[in-house]
């Protein structure tokens, strides 16, 4: 392939870890260009200069031993150390401009036919690890550039050892770069760090000097140019000795294998200058011309050089002049339309601010348009909503008035059938009659886990009847009437409607049953004795209220209907804790002699009750309208302290007398204001006087102090109280319409259904029932006025 140049006969090991090669050519200023790269990007490694010489094709041609063959021969030599003297000239440049640079320098050169092949030889030679070659010429650099142009580029980069990582470099610029390869070791494949003044040494192998240049030769050095033919013939036209040393022969010789070996040249060497020693005095006179003459043949053919590429720059330089003038001509048209359109978008522009002045001005008016329009709504929604308050009261009032007006029918129709002596027929319908398998079947045979409590006046069980949750009373077997007697006494206990009296759904003659609605909420006595349970005191004063509004119901009536038995535990609350008085009339229902009334289960019962009743009763055992007041005294009492009732009254009494009934209220309420409880507690001290002449009447003196607190009490706490009016029971809807029902009717399958509802379903031709599906044993539909009075008086108090 070629000779590496060697200095002083010794072989050096460079440290190829931390040297940086850099291929450098004869055209300096894209060699200066990688140096810089380099000296940039690797700052403080060592740097190689890595070069490649290409020998004359002139040295292959000069073969035999004639004499002009010999003479050729001593010319070549003397052009070879020409070729060498430019050449150390050269790097000895590049090394002077390393060393200024702060850079530890060296060099290793080559000769070879070919460039790429040299510097693939010496990567294997040396174990060249990183080294920084040019991508391109020059010329060939753009902003887009990203491949390999170079032919010798490509070949190093497919050829050269997988273990060099190699920068490809054009104009100053990386344009590619070829990594180890994927099977070097992890230490090669690391990227080598800038070394500043490392002291290790890198042991030369190759030719490595460090004289001072003087001047760069401006050769090319990556292209294969002729320029060592142009030599060649310009040294045969004026070396030549005579034509006749320039026979076919010597043109033969000309063509010999350039490759023989060393020793051989020399032999042949030696013979020539034995069968030359007579000629050399002829050419003694003429040598100095004749190497006067070379080196103006060199000059010249530098020269001509020069011309070629002046030509080639010159054309270049015409190419670009020539596509800056057609960018030009394309920028001043641009420039042209650009301008156009400018003055077309300044147009437009002061058209925009005309328009946007027009629609200023627009604005303004419809801005004070708008104020007076938003002034009137402010107007129309204030006299709206006294419109609709307004109407909100008339709605009140009528349904109200229809309440009553449906009530006074009913009555005048009742009063009109009573005095016609229908009184029985009359009745009959009133009140839903169920069997005792319905009663069975609704309590799961009467299961005890149904059981909701159980006392003197019978056990209360939980049920589903007909679709509806309901609670059944058993009433005892001892001292019962008969079933014709019992269910007249039921039918007028059942013509009691109240908001808050419990309201009785139907009977059942057979078991002794009375059918009430179910309260979720169980009982007042459940919530006072239960802390899980509470309530707060703004419910607890409308609980008082609706009671006092019940009892003075009753006593109204003429005759008075007097409850006797007002207790915690008889007063129910729904899901809303819309209290309900329970139990009435249920003691009329049972004949107790003497010998019941002192039976054991009776006494304890009642022991248990008489810290409720009038004291008075319990000496006379008369009944009248203040026994119940004393009974919601005590109630009152249990609803400010929720305390056990015994001795409740003396020690509400102390605290009152001493001003301190913060004392004995029940904090789990919530915070009661001070003066209401006070209020509240003299009244129900009040109802507790044992002269039933010292209580007060509940229509003057308890509904004057409640009725205020109740209405405060919704104001103050409205989110607890509006509890009370959200949820519509399930047995006030239609189960075919799910709406609320104005005229409930009972069919033959035990439902009841809205009337228009039912007699639709009957004339569309069905004689099924709409929830079993089963055949109706008739198509009678019965009003069901208990259930129509209940739904009127839940909607009043809505």
């Amino acid at each position: 392939m070629g000779s590496v140049a060697v200095a002083e006969k010794e072989h050096r090991v460079f440290d190829v870890e931390e040297t940086i090669f850099v291929a450098v050519g004869k055209r300096v200023q894209q060699s200066e260009r990688a140096l810089l790269w380099a000296l940039h990007n690797f700052s403080g490694m060592k740097i190689c200069l890595l070069h490649v010489h290409t020998p004359s094709r002139l040295f292959s041609m000069i073969e035999g031993s004639t004499p002009a063959n010999k003479l050729k021969q001593y010319m070549v030599k003397a052009y070879q150390h020409l070729e060498k003297k430019n050449l150390r000239e050269l790097l000895d440049n590049y090394l002077l401009m390393l060393s200024r640079r702060g850079a530890q320098a060296y060099e290793v050169w080559i000769e070879a036919d070919n460039v790429e092949k040299g510097i693939v030889e010496i990567i294997a030679q040396h174990d060249v690890r990183w080294l920084i070659m040019g991508a391109a010429a020059d010329e060939y650099y753009n902003e887009t550039l990203a491949d390999l142009k170079s032919e010798k580029a490509f070949f190093v980069s497919q050829q050269a050892s997988r273990s060099c990582h190699i920068w490809f470099i054009c104009k100053g610029h990386l344009i590619y770069t070829r990594s180890h390869s994927q099977e070097t070791s992890e230490r090669e494949a690391v990227f080598p760090l800038p070394l500043m003044h490392s002291p290790s040494e890198i042991s030369q192998s190759q030719e490595i000097k460090s004289e001072y240049p003087h001047k760069l030769s401006n050769l090319d050095f990556w292209d294969d140019t002729n320029e060592l033919d142009e030599i060649s013939n310009n040294l045969f036209k004026h070396c030549s000795v005579d034509s006749s040393l320039s026979s076919d022969k010597e043109f033969d010789n000309s063509k010999l294998n350039p490759l023989l070996a060393d020793e051989e040249l020399n032999v042949e060497e030696q013979e020539g200058k034995e069968s030359c020693f007579s000629h050399e005095q002829a050419i003694t006179g003429t040598e100095e011309q004749k190497w006067n003459d070379f080196e103006e043949a060199v000059k010249r053919w530098k020269d001509d050089e020069d011309i070629v590429e002046a030509k080639c720059k010159a054309k270049a330089f015409q190419k670009l002049y020539i596509k800056e003038i057609s960018q030009i001509k394309e920028s001043e048209e641009t420039l042209a339309r650009v301008k156009q359109e400018l003055e077309r978008m300044k147009d437009e522009r002061d058209e925009f601010i005309k328009e946007l002045q027009m629609v200023q001005k627009e604005n303004l008016v419809l801005e004070s348009e708008l104020a007076k329009s938003e002034d009137d709504i402010k107007e129309l929604e204030e006299k709206i909503l006294s419109a609709v308050e307004l109407l909100i009261s008339f709605r009140d009032k009528r349904d109200r008035l229809r309440v009553e007006h449906g009530s006074a029918v009913r009555e005048v129709a009742w009063l009109r059938r009573l005095m016609k002596g229908e009184t029985s027929s009359f009745c009959k319908p009133q009140l839903p009659i169920f069997s005792f398998l319905e009663i069975n079947e609704a309590t799961n045979n009467f299961d005890p886990s149904w059981k909701i409590s159980e006392g003197s006046y019978g056990t209360v069980y939980k049920g589903i009847l007909r679709q509806m949750h309901v609670a059944i009373k058993m009433l005892p077997s001892y001292g019962s009437k008969s079933q014709s007697d019992f269910q007249h006494e039921v039918e007028i206990i059942s013509r009691v409607r109240h908001p808050n009296v419990e309201t009785l759904i139907g009977m059942c003659p057979e078991s002794r049953s009375i059918v009430y609605e179910y309260f979720k909420n169980g009982s007042l006595e459940d919530c006072l004795s239960r802390k899980d349970k509470t309530i707060p005191w703004q419910i607890r004063t409308c609980i008082a209220t609706e009671l006092c509004s019940a009892l003075i119901f009753l006593h109204s009536n003429k005759p008075s209907i007097i409850h006797g038995n007002v207790k915690p535990s008889n007063i129910l609350l729904d899901a809303n804790y819309v209290s309900k008085l329970g139990n009435l009339g249920v003691g009329f229902l049972i004949q107790k002699n003497e010998d019941l009334t002192n039976s054991t289960k009776v006494s304890n019962e009642l022991d248990n009750e008489s810290v409720y009743m009038d004291p008075e009763y319990l000496e006379s055992g008369e009944l009248r309208p203040e026994s119940d007041v004393y009974s919601f005294g005590v109630l009152l009492l249990r609803l400010l302290t929720a305390r056990p009732p015994d001795g409740l009254v003396k020690n509400v009494q102390c605290a009152v007398d001493n001003n301190n009934i913060s004392a004995v209220l029940d904090i789990s309420a919530g915070d009661w204001p001070l003066e209401q409880a006070k209020q509240l507690a003299q009244l129900a001290l009040r109802c507790c006087q044992k002269n039933w002449l010292d209580r007060p009447d509940l229509v003057s003196v308890g509904w004057g102090v409640l009725e205020p607190m109740r209405t405060s009490c919704h104001v103050s706490g409205s989110s607890l109280v509006s509890k009370k009016r959200q949820r519509i029971p399930s047995h006030f809807t239609c189960p075919i319409l799910q709406e609320i029902m104005e005229d409930p009717q009972i069919a033959a399958d035990g439902f009841t259904y809205e009337a228009e509802a039912i007699r639709g379903w009957l004339h569309t031709g069905h004689d099924t029932s709409p929830m079993t599906n089963l055949k109706l044993d008739n198509l009678n539909l019965v009003p069901n006025y208990a259930l129509q009075n209940a739904i009127q008086e839940w909607q009043l108090q809505q």
